[in-house]
């Protein structure tokens, strides 16, 4: 089924344009998530797993309270801390002078992710220009493809480059070998049925290899 996150190409009406400052509570989760990335602790890719997987009560939660709700899990998940310890300091919260215990994580957590460095990538199967289709699949857990482009042909604009697969890492596996990601580029009105404007309008999107086949 289409995941609850997954809302691109949905009617929303009219996009608010406006800025607003980010709360202190926000900056301060935002500083927390790219620590736990810079130290190897936890992926973008699991938070994004994580974040998906609160289900119907994603649109409960503004943007940064999903981010706080996946950090917590991923945190509880790597041994970084404990859902007791959690709930005590959510019960009684620390001041910000005092330092909440510090526990080292498990040594397999502590191990690097895989990079695109470390990756090994097999040759590309497509080259620019070559018509491609998206496969319509419905696989469960973290994909990296939106729901509107499945199914359609279109067309390899460039290669990206070979890259640990996403979908593997949001579970903490290496995502090797690496995976091509391509560049595809869509006619907007093969994707909606009865687009009205420009025929010539186009959608570029990056997909992962072993999301398409040769149309």
């Amino acid at each position: 089924m289409r995941s609850v996150h997954d809302v691109g190409g949905l009617d929303f009406g009219a996009v608010p344009l406006e800025d607003h400052e980010m709360e202190t509570w926000e900056r301060r989760s935002n500083a927390v998530a790219n620590a736990l990335r810079q130290k190897n602790l936890a992926t973008l890719d699991e938070q994004r797993r994580h974040v998906e997987a609160l289900g119907d009560g994603y649109h409960k939660y503004r943007y940064f309270e999903r981010h706080v709700l996946a950090w917590a899990q991923i945190a509880i998940d790597r041994g970084l801390l404990t859902s007791a310890e959690l709930g005590r300091m959510l019960a009684d919260p620390p001041d910000q002078q005092s330092a909440a215990p510090r526990r080292r994580a498990p040594a397999s957590s502590a191990k690097p992710d895989a990079s695109p460095r470390d990756a090994a990538p097999a040759p590309a199967r497509f080259n620019p220009g070559d018509r491609v289709r998206v496969l319509k699949s419905e696989p469960p857990g973290h994909v990296r493809t939106p729901w509107y482009c499945r199914g359609h042909v279109g067309v390899i604009e460039r290669i990206c480059g070979a890259f640990p697969n996403p979908e593997e890492l949001a579970y903490r596996r290496p995502g090797l070998p690496a995976t091509t990601l391509y560049r595809v580029r869509f006619r907007s009105r093969d994707l909606w049925a009865g687009y009205g404007e420009s025929p010539a309008d186009t959608v570029d999107i990056e997909i992962y290899e072993h999301w398409l086949e040769g149309a």
